[in-house]
């Protein structure tokens, strides 16, 4: 398995460009246009450029060409030494075949025997594409709903997910037209909004729940309580001559999720009705470890009145002061009621 895994990282290699930014004013494009911020985002930048007149040209239609070159820029390139791209249409001297050859290289376009470059980009495939560019987990439960897409239509499941998360709109409230085609000033807005999400993600801000197929908000509610208490964690195992414990955001991410379960789905107990033990719930989020505890707690308003709390209590001290231990979390959230819930995570990696 080793031997595999090196010659994949040696052909598929990916390198990041510093951007390239512009300062640009185009003409047809007021500080009011609903689409301004996501454009000049792009444009500074360096993934988009308007034309030698002065204009952007918000409302003119994409080709699949430029969409797929723009969603290239965005992602960083990826360098292949054995790639070869089977469209007929996109030869070598193509001014976007770089681009292209990439996205068909990661299967964000199909290896096709054709691409039909130079025709305009449907609001359909634009929402796989972006699915797929910014790694978003689509699934077939979503709130959003379009009625003129059928049950079996390809793109379903891409469109209303990425509805759900306010990626993309439809064109009315009940219809998303997934064959109208995509203008300029749409497809900066879509582009900007999944480097957002993909942000977001990496920061830890939200989860997709593999259980209720959806994402959902991670957002630690007191994260300088959580700093404190993990310092006088450490405090105390310096004391018993034990190694500190590393703060892991994941990890912390997962205390976050349960601290809020136990808001939502009203209990106080290791064991949650929706996720189950602590580890089950850990596996869930595919969160790796050797061994796992956790300590929880309510109605503590400080760090400090917490850790002593735990300290007193002979399985939480235990917890605390494991010498396996590598690694903690602290994850913070309030109840309705003003009530602090708070989660603290072990693990060992």
């Amino acid at each position: 398995m080793k031997k595999i895994l090196i010659v994949v990282l040696l052909v598929f290699s990916v390198i990041w460009q510093k951007p390239v930014y512009v300062n640009a004013h185009f003409k047809d494009l007021p500080s009011s246009y609903w689409a301004t911020p996501a454009i000049m985002q792009l444009v500074n930048a360096g993934y988009m450029k308007g034309f030698e007149d002065g204009t952007f040209r918000p409302n003119e239609l994409t080709t699949r060409a430029e969409a797929t070159a723009i969603i290239a820029r965005a992602i960083g390139k990826v360098s292949s030494t054995d790639f070869i791209l089977h469209a007929k249409d996109v030869p070598t001297t193509h001014p976007y075949y770089e681009e292209i050859g990439q996205l068909a290289q990661l299967g964000i376009i199909q290896n096709s025997e054709f691409f039909q470059p130079d025709e305009p980009l449907q609001r359909a495939h634009i929402a796989k594409m972006i699915a797929l560019a910014f790694n978003i987990t689509t699934d077939a439960q979503n709130t959003a709903s379009f009625k003129d897409l059928p049950k079996d239509y390809w793109a379903k499941d891409y469109i209303e997910s990425l509805a759900d998360i306010e990626i993309i709109t439809g064109k009315t409230v009940s219809k998303f037209e997934p064959t109208a085609y995509v203008t300029r000033a749409h497809l900066a807005a879509f582009i900007s909004r999944g480097m957002a999400f993909q942000k977001k993600i990496e920061k830890r801000e939200f989860a997709y729940d593999y259980l209720v197929k959806s994402y959902i908000p991670t957002v630690n509610e007191k994260g300088n309580f959580a700093k404190e208490a993990i310092v006088m964690v450490n405090q105390h195992r310096h004391k018993h001559g034990l190694k500190p414990l590393q703060h892991d955001p994941h990890l912390t991410q997962l205390a976050v999720i349960k601290a809020q379960d136990m808001i939502q789905r009203d209990y106080f107990d290791h064991e949650s009705p929706h996720y189950g033990a602590p580890w089950d719930m850990a596996e869930l989020f595919d969160y790796p470890y050797t061994s796992f505890g956790e300590n929880i707690a309510r109605n503590f308003n400080s760090a400090q009145a917490v850790t002593d709390a735990w300290m007193a209590s002979t399985t939480h001290r235990e917890n605390i002061l494991k010498s396996s231990y590598t690694h903690i979390g602290i994850g913070i959230k309030c109840a309705a009621n003003g009530q602090y819930y708070w989660v603290q995570h072990f693990a060992s990696k």
